[in-house]
This record gives structure tokens, C-alpha cells and sequence, in this order.
């Protein structure tokens, strides 16, 4: 999911995984981020020119503990004003009081006799997505400036910390595996976080417009947590290939990537994600590895172009993978060019259309 603006079209813990390979011709801080390799072999032999370490191993997230205790004892509330609910083995904090003005908050660890394993989400629904409960979690605490969160944590709802628009740090346990959506949206001055390095889960546009994230994107060539690619940063163009410990590309992950030429998706990559390729005008080449790649099942997963007239997605370029693989399926469904030839690089774009290509046998048949 696209942490940033994916609106359009509808997470650094010490071990954060930033890429810089296949992308921008000069490289940057590298792999880590605030960890600089030392002298000696502490991390064996560098794996690429850049200098670039890739130690990290792909984490298994931790099951919650509590996600079948749902039986509620009762509410609380805090001296400072942080409302609670206490369940049968935890407690989760729901809200705030209208009088709530800490700036300097450390959750507390147990709250009614039980550990604060979530900051539970704000009620947000279709109905009233715009109009949210401001009273939910730390929704549009403006007095918030840094946040320090227990290890007892392990989910940090939706929501969380919307709109906290003078929060400018924000420390996350290793503990915490699920980040909801928007929960750290709009906080405008947020330039301090740690994401967990196990993290399984960060909802869409987690970070939105925060100098925090924002940064990322202007001087990173991908947005990478625990193995999971997130976002193509803005120096991501021409002919690109994922690093080769990404496990997944996840939803809108390349949305709107105008000058992105060709992609490489490696065999460890095992899902691409709803309208990972959506958009991306100059995409001409995707080769998917893997052969059993869990491909999200919609034309617009990969597209270049819209037919407003047809009101349907459509891709000019080639899908290549081996015969018989999800790629070639995927292809098929909709009509798309695919190959089992190895690409080269692509320095033409695909041809403009003001209308979907006809879908005839020779559309639809595979290069050989």
C-alpha cells in the first residue's frame, strides 16, 4: 500500500531496509539508516559495489497474543486524561478526555492491572471518514511532542496519531507488528521514528505527509520494512530491478511511477499487491521470477493506461516469466502481451492509445 498519496487513486527501526539498487545511478546512505558499518567483518563482505550490507533477515511477525481475548471487564480512565479499556488478559487505549494536553507522553505499560498491548483505532467507516471520533486514541492532540511507547505494545491502531500536527518524535518497541492506517498521517513536523524491524503490517498512507516519510521518498530509491516494498521513491525511474530479498510489493507500491521503463521482480518476491503498477506511463517490461508469484488479480495491478470511454485498465507493454507461471496467467486474463524471452532493456515507451487495444487472438497469444 502506498504510505504517501495513494488517495489519488482510492514505515526505521535499527535494522530498517532501504534499497538503493537498480535505480539511481549514484547511491546514498545505503542499507542503514543511522548504523554505519565499521572497519572491521562485523557484517561480513559488503554485497554490492555501493558498499550496500544486506544482513537483515526477513522476519516472521508475532502472532498478538490477545487476539482472541475479547471479553471487555470494564473502562478507565487516566489522571492525565488517556482513556482505557480493560480485557480479560490486556487493556487497550481507546481515547483521550477533552482536557488531555501532555506533551511529553510515555505510555503506560499496564493500565488496570493488565498490559497495554494496542492503541486501539478511531471509529473510522465510510459513512464518516470524514468526520472521525477526535475524542479516539491521540487523534489531533495538538500538544503531543514526543511520544514513548511500551514493549507490552504490539498494535498501534488507525488512526492513532492523526493529525498530532507538533509531534516530532515518536518511539515504536519491537514489539509492535501491526501499524494501522493513517496512524501517523498529517503529523507535520514528525522527523524522529523507529518502525519495528519484525513489523508486519503498515496500513495505507501510515506516514502521509510527514518530513519524516517525505524524506525517504525524495532521497531513497525504494521504501523497504522487514522485506515488504512499500513505496518507489522518487529518484526510482528508467529500468529497475526489486532488490532480491523483498518478499512482497505491496499495494500501490509504484503508483504512478511516470518515467519507470522496465522492472525485475526477483524469484523471492511471493505477492504483488492491488495496483502495485498502476499507472506507470513508460512501463514497458515487467519480468516476474517467480513462476507461483501471488499476483493481485485485477488489470490494474499493472497499467499504463485508463480508456475512460471503456472505463477500463489496459497495459501496451509486455508481462514476462516462465511458461505455465501466474505471470503468463495473469497476462492471459486480461488480454496482456506476455513472453518467455529474457528482457533487455527498454529505452522506448509504449505506444499512446486513446482507447483500450482490441483484445484479438494475436493480443492475447504469447511471444515466443
Amino acid at each position: 500500500m502506498k504510505l504517501c498519496h495513494k488517495t489519488l487513486c482510492t514505515a526505521i527501526a535499527a535494522l530498517l531496509c532501504i534499497a538503493m539498487t537498480g535505480c539511481a545511478e549514484e547511491s546514498g546512505e545505503g542499507l542503514w539508516v543511522s548504523i554505519e558499518p565499521t572497519d572491521s567483518a562485523e557484517f561480513g563482505e559488503p554485497r554490492y559495489e555501493d558498499g550496500t550490507y544486506l544482513t537483515q533477515d526477513v522476519r516472521e511477525p508475532a502472532a498478538d497474543p490477545y487476539a482472541d481475548d475479547t471479553q471487555k471487564i470494564s473502562d478507565g480512565q487516566t489522571e492525565d486524561g488517556i482513556l482505557y479499556a480493560v480485557y480479560e488478559r490486556h487493556a487497550e487505549i481507546t481515547g483521550h478526555t477533552d482536557d488531555f494536553d501532555a506533551e511529553f507522553l510515555t505510555v503506560p505499560s499496564e493500565l488496570g492491572g493488565k498490559p497495554v498491548s494496542r492503541i486501539a483505532s478511531v471509529a473510522v467507516s465510510e459513512e464518516n471518514k470524514f468526520s472521525p471520533d477526535e475524542s479516539g486514541a491521540f487523534y489531533g492532540c495538538y500538544s503531543l511532542q514526543s511520544v514513548t511507547l511500551p514493549d507490552t505494545l504490539t498494535e498501534i491502531g488507525e488512526y492513532a496519531f492523526y493529525g498530532c500536527k507538533n509531534l516530532r518524535r515518536a518511539e515504536i518497541p519491537e514489539s509492535v507488528t501491526v501499524i494501522g492506517a493513517r496512524a501517523f498521517s498529517m503529523c507535520r513536523k514528525l522527523e524522529e521514528l523507529t518502525v519495528p524491524a519484525g513489523i508486519g503490517t503498515i496500513g495505507d498512507s501510515a506516514f502521509a505527509q510527514t518530513p519524516w516519510y517525505d524524506s525517504l521518498l525524495y532521497h531513497k530509491d525504494f521504501v523497504i520494512f522487514n522485506g515488504r516494498l512499500y513505496d518507489a521513491g522518487h529518484r526510482c525511474t528508467g529500468n529497475v530491478t526489486v532488490p532480491d530479498y523483498v518478499v512482497s510489493i505491496e499495494d500501490y507500491a509504484f503508483y504512478a511511477c511516470t518515467e519507470l521503463k522496465t522492472v525485475t521482480v526477483p524469484a523471492s518476491v511471493q505477492k504483488i499487491g492491488k495496483c502495485a503498477f498502476c499507472g506507470c506511463n513508460s512501463l514497458s517490461t515487467v519480468l516476474i521470477e517467480n513462476p507461483d508469484c501471488d499476483i493481485c488479480n485485477e488489470a490494474a495491478t499493472v497499467c499504463n493506461h485508463y480508456a475512460n470511454d471503456a472505463q477500463e485498465y489496459r497495459y501496451n507493454g509486455t508481462i514476462r516469466g516462465e511458461a505455465g507461471s501466474t505471470a503468463e496467467a495473469y497476462a492471459r486474463a486480461f488480454g496482456y502481451r506476455f513472453s518467455t524471452d529474457a528482457p533487455e532493456p527498454d529505452e522506448t515507451l509504449p505506444p499512446e492509445t486513446t482507447a483500450p487495444p482490441e483484445e484479438t487472438e494475436t493480443t492475447a497469444a504469447a511471444e515466443s
